[in-house]
């Protein structure tokens, strides 16, 4: 039977600002119009079927949207990051604190297919800091260019996003040699200026065998006008995907950078030379994690490695977690080793809230400290 379309798109005119405002006056004037045969029931079923599909193509638009905003195409999205923790120490010199652990505020976007940026800040503590400021330009899914501030291509637990940390703090090995909180060069968030070529290649199925990592960075670390010397350092990484949900990565990182040795009172030019291993299974409910690195300082040598185990002991809302964490800053002194073991319990409200809790036995090679510590941390990502 053949519909009358110039009828249909006229009736579907008049009914359409009733039944965004209420579907059950819609479908009783539907119900209404058929007994008078201003239109057949096949034509109220078409009615129904379009602006069921209407709503629910604004049901999806509006969970997508319920915790961004954009502008445009892509254009502009804006998310962000709280983290409130509570620490709970042994030790009794230390003082058992409420703290903002991270307050930050993301803006991104795609102003075309080829090009995106990113503009990341940090709001907790004294002052505010820029952690990523960059451009990307994508030539192919194997070749991209990044220039700006970002992640330094070096340690796959330092690459993770920290909403997505499945313990309240990095590894002992990653802070000290990622550009973290008790790097030589100081706290730099992972993060350096400069250039970065990056890519994914060797496509099986619906997943890429190697995605590579090259950087040439300044070594000043983030948040800086200027660099402190003449050098440049470079950072590559390269990880595999043999299999899906499998990653295998290898790094380094290689530098001259400014910081203080031993008893000097001054900053100097030293080398700061990093190489490491990982690899991350993900099956079903549980994560298995690990990565080994090494650096050398100047003259010394660290190194240090972590093995991690998380599992969804009940649907995606609890998570228990298991962490060994042992790192040695002096290889030539055999007593200065410390290892934690750390325990933790994550349950998530929803995608975006989170509840953490942490507990670390921290235990050193020889004069054992009670520095045992107690962490609770509440999430929202938005």
């Amino acid at each position: 039977m053949k519909i009358n379309y110039l009828k249909y798109l006229f009736i579907l005119a008049l009914v359409f600002p009733a039944f965004v405002a209420k579907a059950q006056q819609n479908d009783d004037l539907l119900n209404v119009l058929v007994k008078k045969n201003v239109i057949s029931e096949q034509e109220a079923d078409s009615l129904r079927s379009d602006e069921a599909i209407k709503a629910q193509k604004k049901k999806d638009q509006d969970v997508a949207n319920q915790h961004s905003i954009t502008i445009g195409t892509r254009a502009l999205q804006i998310s962000g990051l709280l983290q409130t923790e509570y620490e709970g120490f042994e030790q009794s010199s230390k003082t058992n604190t409420f703290l903002l652990h991270r307050a930050r505020l993301d803006v991104k976007g795609n102003i075309s297919d080829a090009w995106s940026y990113e503009v990341y800040t940090e709001f907790a503590g004294v002052n505010p800091k820029l952690l990523d400021a960059y451009t990307t330009y994508k030539i192919f899914d194997f070749l991209k260019l990044t220039a700006g501030q970002f992640k330094v291509p070096f340690s796959y637990e330092s690459l993770v996003s920290d909403s997505e940390l499945e313990f309240i703090d990095r590894t002992q090995v990653v802070n000290a040699l990622a550009g973290r909180s008790t790097d030589v060069i100081g706290n730099q968030n992972g993060r350096d200026i400069g250039a970065e070529l990056t890519g994914s290649f060797a496509k099986v199925n619906d997943h890429y065998l190697f995605d590579y990592y090259f950087a040439v960075v300044n070594g000043a670390g983030y948040d800086v006008t200027t660099d402190n010397n003449n050098h440049k350092d470079i950072s590559g990484r390269l990880v595999i995907h043999p299999i899906q949900n499998l990653s295998i990565g290898a790094d380094f990182y290689h530098g001259i950078d400014q910081f203080i040795v031993g008893t000097a009172k001054t900053a100097t030019n030293n080398l700061r030379n990093r190489q490491g291993i990982d690899a991350r299974y993900v099956w079903n409910k549980l994560s298995l994690t690990a990565e080994y690195d090494k650096g050398t300082d100047a003259h010394i040598n660290r190194n240090g490695w972590y093995g991690q185990a998380a599992y969804f002991v009940w649907s995606n809302k609890l998570q228990l977690a298991a962490r060994y964490d042992t790192y040695d800053p002096t290889q030539t002194i055999t007593t200065d080793r410390t290892t934690d073991y750390t325990g933790g319990i994550n349950y998530f409200f929803n995608k975006w809230a989170k509840f953490t809790v942490n507990y670390i036995d921290a235990r050193e090679q020889t004069t054992q400290i009670k520095n045992n510590l107690f962490e609770a941390q509440l999430q929202l990502a938005f």
